[in-house]
């Protein structure tokens, strides 16, 4: 059995508590903990944290010189993480290149540069995770340059995403399929029905600036379908309960400029982790408890090309999911009609989908449909079932692979 190493583990706030997250007293979006946890509770795999040069995270973007000296700590910052997090013991760290081994798989992440350092100096097996991904150039060149053997993230990208087409068009190799994971408080807790016969929709609507972004879709809205019905909200009340949010609302977060002082940029810093609150509304209400109040759901997908982590939710929580058929859900195995209900991006579609569920003569298959979803979410979208195969198609993609020195 390989060793499984993740680059600078320790900064890996989807894995751990970070440093960062402990002083500022922060909390995390364990996102990946479930694999993390999986992979210590097997005897037969070891768990390694290689950390780089790159490795102290603590802070960041000081003079060079000043980042020389503090990045000597990086081991004790590592320590430090691992012991509070309860799993020194169960890791091995990794503190030079050279003491990695030929049949390693090598793991780091897309979405902070430090968590992929060193890698296009590494000959082992590499996967890079594409969580939180952007589509921008560099992006782009960064992974090019790690020249990993596989990519991973919740959809594949090929399939579903237009700017990962347009950018990343140099990446002929396979992606590894990684579903979300719903947390175990989403359960369904109300029979069918008794919950309103309406469809609720939730979901953050974010924007991004980059010129990528814009080149490919033209306007910076990522989940286009949540604001159009956040805009429509009053219009489709009779299908739709709206608790879809605007990220920027009741902003009053302090903005980073390119002309600020490193003193008044870390002052902003502060004040952003401990002050500035935005979604108050958003946040005011039970999430589990209102996709519980309804019969059917819906989480407007990144035009990205990936869906929100609350289908996921929403069908462990027993409800009857809506979902475009553009091939998010079917690269998960899912088939419309009978595990979601389909519709194909318009507001007009998705109020003929609702009204015609609506209908007592419908009914019936509303509910096998919000059945079968459940009980779909229940085998594939849980930790263990999830990490064991992510574990599973890793080893079989570096067996197959034709690196074998490190």
């Amino acid at each position: 059995m390989p060793r499984i190493v993740f680059i600078n583990l320790h900064a890996n706030e989807f894995l751990v508590k970070t440093l960062n997250k402990y002083i500022w007293k922060q909390s995390c979006a364990f996102k990946h903990k479930y694999f993390l946890e999986y992979l210590i509770s097997d005897p037969d795999i070891e768990v390694c944290n290689y950390v780089t040069e790159d490795g102290f995270t603590l802070i960041r973007s000081l003079p060079k010189p000043i980042m020389r000296i503090l990045r000597k700590f990086r081991f004790l910052e590592n320590r430090f993480t691992l012991r509070k997090n309860n799993i020194s013991k169960s890791i091995t760290t990794i503190k030079k290149r050279c003491d990695l081994r030929p049949d390693d798989i090598v793991i780091g992440y897309r979405h902070i540069p430090y968590l992929m350092s060193d890698m296009e100096n590494i000959d082992c097996f590499k996967a890079v995770h594409m969580i939180h991904f952007h589509g921008e150039q560099r992006d782009s060149d960064a992974i090019r340059k790690a020249d990993p053997d596989v990519l991973i993230n919740e959809c594949d990208l090929n399939v579903t995403s237009e700017i990962f087409r347009k950018y990343y068009g140099w990446y002929q190799k396979d992606f590894i399929v990684h579903p979300f994971v719903a947390a175990d408080r989403f359960r369904r807790s109300k029979p069918f029905e008794q919950r309103e016969n309406r469809c609720f929709s939730t979901g953050t609507i974010t924007y991004k600036q980059h010129p990528e972004f814009l080149a490919t879709y033209g306007d910076p809205c990522d989940q286009p379908t949540r604001k159009q019905i956040l805009d429509n909200a009053s219009s489709i009340e009779n299908y739709c309960a709206c608790y879809n949010s605007d990220y920027l609302e009741d902003s009053d977060l302090k903005k980073y400029k390119s002309t600020d002082n490193i003193f008044l940029h870390y002052y902003k810093v502060w004040y952003n982790l401990t002050h500035a609150g935005h979604q108050k509304k958003y946040f005011s209400f039970n999430m589990v408890d209102k996709f519980n109040d309804f019969q059917m759901c819906l989480v407007g997908e990144e035009i990205l090309g990936v869906p929100g982590i609350g289908f996921v939710e929403g069908m462990s929580c027993g409800c009857a999911y809506i979902g475009q058929t553009i091939g998010y859900y079917e690269s998960l195995g899912m088939k419309e009609g009978v595990h979601y209900i389909g519709y194909d991006g318009s507001l007009d579609d998705l109020k003929a989908k609702i009204a015609f569920y609506q209908r007592r003569e419908n009914r019936a298959e509303l509910e096998a449909i919000a059945n079968a979803g459940y009980e779909f979410a229940q085998k594939n979208f849980r930790g263990n079932a999830v990490a064991a195969s992510l574990l599973d198609q890793l080893i079989r993609a570096s067996d197959s692979s034709d690196r074998n020195f490190c």
